[in-house]
Parts: structure tokens; C-alpha cells; sequence
């Protein structure tokens, strides 16, 4: 915000501001104005792109599992092992591809941000109106604005009549604020407060005016939060920092043992040849191919669970993010409330009674003291509730799927509370006619209508402070009475009460105007006014929250509320939900409070307590993100006005609103709730924590086979014999018969208590110390079988230790088939007891995931066809193996499955 001295635009008088920016309340000339534009630049978002394809393509190759992968076939290459290079570059090439499109998303931010800015604008320049480009904008131009108009740019109110804005893009509350021409005496104001002033992509509710422009274009404040959004950087996932780290330690472990497997190769004087293939084996041993296609079957399944509960993830890895969430930053109107203002209290007669049902839809009963009373039975309340609704510009339709307020969401609540009373349409306009009103204006603080029916009355509503002040009677009990000093105060102490509970409060009073001239009803229509009664409202908390929020808690997850919205609203609607309990268990942060406080101070107030922000700007709320970011944690943030956007891409998981986010907003998020819900956060959690889980388990089941691939390259090394499985072999367990099983672990439901568990997934590694010695200890013993059934296999083929071996003979293809088939039937032991690292496939339900059942018969069906189809024969490298070789698969098979059985036991 541009600054005179210490003084910022919104603190200086009108003759000030116009000076400042050269101009007068005529506007500038044209000439004047094409001198600005050629300086300034046009009034529009800069639109740049935050992405490049080539990188993100690029970017699939910078992975230390795939420059093996490369390595290796080069080295396949130059021994003219085309088949296998080819088959390996295939294998590179559909990794890349997965990778490239799971990332590549069109950052369309600015362009929606563009969206936002209006096409033409009426000006004054030279003391004339004229309509111009608003691209041709420039600072010091005179702009008018009236009912509909999207403001053009941002800009000082010259002048204002009932002039209302709606400001939901940038403060996100849905009521149109009343702005004024006045100079604001206070310093360090939130954009909430500023009302002297308006901003581009705004919008006019009611009343007109006009303003001069103090900025435009990328000087704007919608400018400026498309700058913040492009400068906040996405950053990696707490699954793909595991799964980053994990490849890392992979790499060097098989450099590791390459090394050794060389050096323990010249020791035995093998050939360059066969060292080669060795090595060759090795390299596509440790690499899990079918790990990219598992995750993202994994996440996509997560996605379409998600999408059941009403939550839209927009990419894949947003799914486990979910999971691993501990703090989630929500916004208050919207999500933890309906944003349906609601009439939840009426005062009349000297009762109050409550009325029942939430938001528009016109169904609830009325309460005294607990209990059902018959409405028709309360004197005056029939006409509270006509005043209500006839001294109203709002009104309500019936829309498929619910109810929608067209006008004033405060007189719209009034209209609702009316139709509550009566059903029937029109109930109270019948007979009634209209003759004239005294709109609502910020000074008078109240409105009023003149109505002819039986009698000519002037129905009022207003502040009840103003209104206790011009009304003389009360009506009690069907009569008009004295409205005494005590009676007075007995109305304003309820009054207050009411709104000590964040309730807005709104009072009805009439006047016979009988008698009266017409020409005199403007200025008696609200004189020695007849006090009817209260109507109390508020935005109420969705049914399901407070239940949501609960869960949170037993989840181990901290809910934090941040809103721009008044710090007394944002204290009745946290203790309503339950996410601030007894005094001194909780804080409120407001914007200017925290602007005062250091990251460490902010921090460590919210890890103590339970905080409630309230009045935060834009900045503060991305602000909020990062120290909370800075300090580990994994934050989920809703938002969906277009100053919510930095701070939704700044979270692990920003969270948009489907139904009132905009389209700024939804670009900037990870997800999407359709229902506007903070419970549907909740159910999203517990889903991507359930995914999580399944992530773990199937990334054990195919290291463990990596791990039995590799052992049984390195056995062959150590035994001197030729290497009892084929690179091509390796591909063939782990593109084919692995494939299925990886995917069915996927569908593995939550094992019991899991998902209540308070630990988060960034709290549990990918890979456990104990996950990784389990690996050692079945790889070690599937290599083993393997090892034993090729050996097996060649000593019945008549070979014999220490003697040379052609690698194209059927005795020797033959072998590794036989090897082959034991790695790859051990692995269906090893994904059935994959399923939980505690429990056993019998305490689960054996075939209560029947995805895993259907992959095993899949993949036994695969392997079969790899040993007995010509064409699979030819480019793989297998034959049909012999009822010895099925005996030591069976064998070994077994021995894996109950190995795991035993150790589950053990852990019991």
C-alpha cells in the first residue's frame, strides 16, 4: 500500500488523496491519461506460466533408481544385448511417462485471477462520463460504480451512497460491507476494516459511488496476492521425501554390492562377458519397476474413495498428504458454518423463545424453555415477523436441491424465520399495499416502510439501539403502552446478552401513520416509534462439526480456526463446535496482535493451546502456513476467496470449497471439498491414512521380491555358478507376476484400530527397521529356493560343479525357468502375509480382500503362460519345468508363508 509520509492511502482526507495522484473529482484529461498508461502499464494480470513440460519431463530422469536403470541398458547395448536393452528401455520409458503426467498440471492461478477483472468501466475524465476498456484505467482516473459493477481497480471512495461491497474474494465472509468517503483515523488496518476504500475484483451489492484509482494492474491488491501465489513453491511430499530417500539408500547399496559382485568375479577369473551379466541382473534386481504403477493405482483407488465423501483430489499424491496431516487450518464461514444466516432467537412480548432448523430451508418449529409451542399461540409474533418480512428487500426461491437467498443474507434470514411462522406464500404481503420507504443507510442505522391495508402503517426495522431511542410505546399483550425508562432497559440487557453470544441482532417497531399527510410519511414514519420486538441470528455451525472435530482429536490432529471475521463471532462459533474449551485452556490471535509477535512466540502458542485466529489478512494466513511448515508439521489449510490462494499452495494440502470457493481458489488447492464440509477433511483423513497403510505394505512386498531377485544374483556369484536367474527373468516377476498382486494390496480395508491411531504417516518411515529385516530374512529365504531349485534342476541335467556351461542350452534355460517359478510362487505366500505385519490372513478374513485372491490366480495363470507359450518361451527365456522343479516350488512356497505365520506368533 502506497504511503504519504507515515500515512497510508486509507488515513488521508479526500484533498489529499487528489493531490497525491494529480487529479481533481473531474478526473483526468485524456491526453493526461494516455501519458499514465504508457507509464503505468494496462490495467490487467500479468499472466505467466509457473510450469515448463521440458523440465517436468527432465525431471522424471533425476532419480538415482533410473540412471541404473539407463546404466544398465547402455551396458546391455554395447554387449549387443538388444533384446534386454530394449526391453529395459520400455520399462524407463513407461515410468517416465507415469511420472510426466501425474505431475504435469497446468498452473492456471493467474489466468483465473485474470478472470477476476472486469471488461469496461465508466470513468469521469474532463468532467465527463464516458465508457472505456478498463485495461485503459490508470491511477488518478475518476471511476463510478453502481449496483452490479465489478470494480475495476483498487481506489479511494470520493463519494458513497449505501454503497455495499461484496468482498468474499478477498476476506472471504459473504456480507456485503458498507463503505464510506471518510478518512480512516486508525493505523495498521486489516483490508477487512478498510471501508473508505474499494478493491479490484470486487463487487457492487447495493447503493452507488465513485473513487479515484491509487493502483492498478499487478499494483493492485488482487496483483499482489497473484505475485505471492507465484512465488510460493510447491514442494515435495512427505511420501515423495520418503520414497526419494529410499531410492538414495537403494542406489548406494547396489553400487555397493555391484562393486563387490566384480571383485569377487576377477577374483574367480569370470569373463568380462559374464561379469556383465551378472552385473546386468543385479542392477534390474534392485530396482522395483512396478513400484511408480502400484503407487499411483494405490492413490488413484484413494482418490475415488475420496470422491464418496464429497472430496476432489486434483493430484494423486494429495491422497496420502491427507493422511499425514497433524494440524488443520479451516476457515470459519463456509466450512465450519452453513454461510446461511439463520433468525435462532426472537424477544417479544417480554419472551424469548427460540425457533428451531438451520440455514434457508423454511422448516423449524418455536421453543419456549425447551418445549414446542404453538406460534399462532404467542401474541405479537405475527407481527414481528410481517414487519420483518415487508420492511425486506430480500427474497426466497426454491431451487432443485435446496433454497437461495436473493438480496440481504440478514433480511433473507428474516424472510426464512417469516415463512417458519406461516407457510403460505405471500402470507404476509396479502392485502397489503405499498406506498413508500426510507432505505437503509449507514447514518440512520434502520429502514422503513410505508404499507396501506386496513389502516396506513409505517413498519420499521434498525439497530436496537437506535431504535429504543425513537420509540415512545410498547406493545404487551396486545396493547399499546408506555414505554417506560425500566422496560427500556430491560430491552437492551437482552439485547446485549445476545449479542455478548456472536448473535446479530436486529429490532421491529411500528407507527400508525393514520391521519398522517403522505407528503409528511418520510419524516414521521419513524417518530414515536411502537416497540414490537427482537430477532436474533447467526451463521450456525454445520450439524456435523462438532463430531468432526472430536474425531480430530482422538486422531491426534490439532484444528485450528483462522478467519477474517470478528474476534467475538470467532470465540461463540469455536466454543459451539468444541475446538476451545474453559477459559485459559485457549487463545485469541487477532491480525494485529500477531503482526507483533515473533514465528517462535506464534509457534509456541499454538503448540500450548488451542488457538483461534481472528481478523487475518491474506499475508498473515500464509504467514500462519509457514511457521507452521518451518516447524514440521504437515498442515492442511481451507480457503476459498481469491486472497486464500498463496496460503493453499504454501500448505501440504491446500483445501478448497467447491460451492462458494472461486475458481482462484480451487486452482491453487490440492483438493476440493463439493461439500464445503470440515467433517468431509476428517473422513479424507482417515482415507488417506488407510491408503498410507496400504502404500507400506505393498512397497515391503515388492522390495521383498527385489530383495530375493538380488540375493539370488549374488549366491550365483559366491557359488561360481552361472547366474541362476536373467535380467529379462527379473522384469518378467516384476512386471508380471508381481504386478497384479501390488495393485490387490491396494484394496486392503483398515486393519483394526489403525485408523484411529493418533500417529500421523509422516510419523511412521515407508519402511520400518523391522519392515526392512523382514525383507532381509524372506528375500534371503526365497534366494535361497531359487538358488536350490536351479542348482537342483542343472546337477538332474547331468552338470556338474566347476564345468562350462553354454547360456542358450535348454538345460541351462531350463534351470532358471525352475528358478524363476519359486521367486515368483513365494511371492504369493509373501502377499498374502503382506496384508498386516500383525495379523495372519486367517485372523483378517482370508478372502475378505478378494482383490488379493483374484491377483493370485492371475499371476499363477502369467507364470504358467511364460513357461508353456511359444512366443512368451522365445522372449523370455523359459521352459516347462519338471515335477522335481514344481516339488521345490511348492516346497519352498510354504515354507515362506509359514515362516511369516510363526514370526506373527512370536510378536502376539
Amino acid at each position: 500500500m502506497k504511503k504519504t509520509g507515515e500515512k497510508k492511502i486509507y488515513n488521508l482526507e479526500v484533498n489529499e488523496v487528489l493531490e497525491k495522484f494529480q487529479t481533481t473529482s473531474h478526473g483526468i484529461a485524456n491526453d493526461e491519461a494516455g501519458k499514465r498508461l504508457k507509464q503505468v502499464g494496462p490495467n490487467r494480470i500479468d499472466k505467466r506460466r509457473s510450469w515448463k513440460g521440458l523440465h517436468i519431463l527432465l525431471g522424471q530422469f533425476n532419480d538415482a533408481l533410473v540412471w541404473i536403470l539407463l546404466i544398465a541398458a547402455g551396458l546391455a547395448a554395447y554387449f549387443q544385448e538388444y533384446r534386454d536393452a530394449t526391453i529395459i528401455g520400455i520399462i524407463i520409458f513407461i515410468n517416465a511417462t507415469v511420472g510426466f503426467l501425474q505431475e504435469f498440471r497446468s498452473e492456471r492461478i493467474l489466468e483465473s485471477i485474470k478472470r477476476l477483472t472486469t471488461d469496461q468501466a465508466i470513468v469521469i475524465r474532463s468532467g465527463e462520463r464516458r465508457e472505456i476498456d478498463a485495461a485503459e484505467i490508470v491511477p488518478g482516473d475518476v471511476v463510478v460504480l453502481s449496483a452490479g459493477d465489478s470494480v475495476p481497480a483498487d481506489g479511494y471512495l470520493l463519494e458513497s451512497y449505501d454503497l455495499r461491497i461484496n468482498s468474499f474474494i478477498f476476506t472471504g465472509e459473504s456480507k456485503p460491507r458498507l463503505k464510506t468517503a471518510k478518512a480512516l483515523k486508525e493505523e495498521n488496518v486489516v483490508l477487512a476494516d478498510i471501508n473508505n476504500m474499494v478493491f479490484g475484483g470486487e463487487t457492487v451489492a447495493t447503493g452507488e459511488g465513485n473513487f479515484v484509482v491509487t493502483a492498478t494492474g499487478m499494483a493492485t491488491e488482487l496483483g499482489r496476492i497473484a505475485n505471492l501465489t507465484a512465488e510460493v513453491k510447491e514442494e515435495a511430499t512427505p511420501l515423495q521425501q520418503q520414497m526419494r530417500i529410499l531410492g538414495r539408500n537403494v542406489t548406494i547399496l547396489a553400487f555397493t554390492i555391484g562393486a563387490l559382485v566384480v571383485i569377487i568375479g576377477q577374483y574367480f577369473h569370470l569373463s568380462l562377458y559374464q561379469n556383465f551379466l551378472f552385473a546386468l541382473a543385479l542392477a534390474v534386481s534392485v530396482v522395483p519397476e512396478g513400484l511408480p504403477a502400484a503407487i499411483s493405482v494405490a492413490l488413484s483407488l484413494g482418490m475415488r474413495r475420496l470422491l464418496k465423501d464429497n472430496v476432489l483430489a486434483k493430484k494423486l499424491n494429495a491422497v496420502e498428504t491427507l493422511g499425514s496431516v497433524s494440524i488443520i487450518c479451516t476457515d470459519k464461514t463456509g466450512t465450519i458454518t452453513r454461510n446461511e444466516l439463520t433468525v435462532v432467537k426472537v424477544i417479544v412480548n417480554g419472551q424469548e423463545l427460540e425457533v428451531g432448523g438451520v440455514g434457508y430451508a423454511p422448516e423449524g418449529s418455536f421453543y419456549q424453555q425447551g418445549k414446542v409451542v404453538n406460534q399462532n399461540h404467542i401474541p405479537q409474533l405475527e407481527l414481528l415477523f410481517r414487519i420483518g418480512t415487508l420492511c425486506n428487500g430480500a427474497s426466497l426461491l426454491r431451487e432443485e436441491g435446496g433454497y437461495k437467498i436473493v438480496g440481504d443474507p440478514t433480511e433473507g434470514a428474516i424472510i426464512v424465520a417469516g415463512r417458519k411462522y406461516n407457510q403460505q406464500d405471500h402470507f404476509f404481503e396479502l392485502g397489503e399495499t405499498k406506498l413508500t420507504e426510507n432505505p437503509f443507510s449507514s447514518d440512520r442505522m434502520r429502514m422503513s416502510v410505508v404499507y396501506k391495508n386496513a389502516a396506513t402503517v409505517s413498519y420499521v426495522k434498525g439497530s436496537p439501539d437506535v431504535l429504543l431511542e425513537r420509540a415512545k410505546w410498547m406493545l404487551r399483550g396486545g396493547k399499546v403502552v408506555k414505554f417506560t425508562p425500566k422496560e427500556k432497559e430491560l430491552e437492551r440487557e437482552r439485547y446485549n446478552a445476545m449479542s455478548s453470544e456472536a448473535l446479530r441482532v436486529l429490532a421491529f417497531a411500528y407507527r400508525n401513520l393514520e391521519g398522517v399527510s403522505p407528503q409528511n410519511y418520510p419524516e414521521e414514519a419513524e417518530r414515536e416509534l411502537v416497540w414490537v420486538g427482537m430477532m436474533a441470528m447467526i451463521d450456525p455451525p454445520r450439524n456435523d462439526v462438532a463430531e468432526a472435530i472430536r474425531e480430530c482429536k482422538r486422531l491426534g490432529i490439532k484444528p485450528i480456526m483462522i478467519t477474517g471475521d470478528y474476534e467475538i463471532t470467532a470465540r461463540a462459533i469455536a466454543k459451539n463446535v468444541g475446538l476451545i474449551e474453559g477459559e485459559g485452556t485457549y487463545e485469541l490471535i487477532n491480525g494485529s496482535l500477531l503482526a507483533g509477535l515473533k514465528d517462535r512466540e506464534v509457534y509456541q502458542r499454538i503448540k500450548t493451546k488451542d488457538v483461534i485466529f481472528a481478523r487475518i489478512s491474506p499475508e498473515q494466513k500464509l504467514r500462519i502456513a509457514s511457521i507452521l511448515k518451518a516447524n514440521r508439521q504437515i498442515i492442511a489449510m481451507t480457503g476459498d476467496g481469491v486472497n486464500d490462494a498463496p496460503a493453499l499452495k504454501r500448505a501440504d494440502i491446500g483445501v478448497a470449497m467447491g460451492i462458494m470457493g472461486t475458481d482462484v481458489s480451487k486452482e491453487a488447492a490440492d483438493m476440493i471439498l463439493l461439500d464445503d464440509n470440515f467433517a468431509s477433511i476428517v473422513k479424507g483423513i482417515q482415507e488417506g491414512r488407510t491408503v498410507y497403510q496400504n502404500l507400506r505394505k505393498f512397497v515391503h512386498y515388492v522390495f521383498t521380491s527385489n530383495a530375493s531377485e538380488l540375493f539370488t544374483v549374488i549366491l550365483g556369484v559366491l557359488l561360481q555358478i552361472p547366474s541362476p536367474i536373467s535380467a529379462v527373468q527379473i522384469l518378467a516377476i516384476d512386471l508380471g507376476t508381481d504386478i497384479f498382486p501390488s495393485f490387490a494390496l491396494s484394496f486392503e480395508p483398515p486393519e483394526p484400530g489403525e485408523s484411529r491411531k493418533k500417529s500421523t504417516n509422516a510419523k511412521y518411515g515407508i519402511m520400518s527397521v523391522q519392515g526392512f529385516w523382514r525383507i532381509i530374512f524372506i528375500g534371503l529365504l526365497m534366494a535361497a529356493g531359487a538358488a536350490a531349485a536351479f542348482i537342483w534342476s542343472m546337477l538332474r541335467g547331468g552338470w556338474t560343479f566347476g564345468t562350462s556351461l553354454s547360456l542358450d542350452s535348454e538345460l541351462y534355460i531350463r534351470s532358471t525357468t525352475a528358478a524363476y517359478a519359486v521367486l515368483s510362487m513365494t511371492q504369493m505366500a509373501n502377499v498374502l502375509q503382506s496384508r498386516s505385519d500383525k495379523y495372519s490372513p486367517t485372523t483378517l478374513g482370508f478372502f475378505k480382500n478378494k482383490y488379493v485372491i483374484g491377483a493370485i490366480i492371475i499371476s499363477v495363470l502369467i507364470l504358467l503362460a511364460f513357461m508353456y507359450l511359444p512366443f512368451c518361451q522365445h522372449y523370455l527365456r523359459m521352459l516347462p519345468i519338471q515335477w522335481p522343479d514344481w516339488l521345490m516350488v511348492i516346497g519352498t512356497t510354504m515354507a515362506v508363508y509359514f515362516f511369516e505365520e510363526a514370526r506373527k506368533g512370536e510378536g502376539r
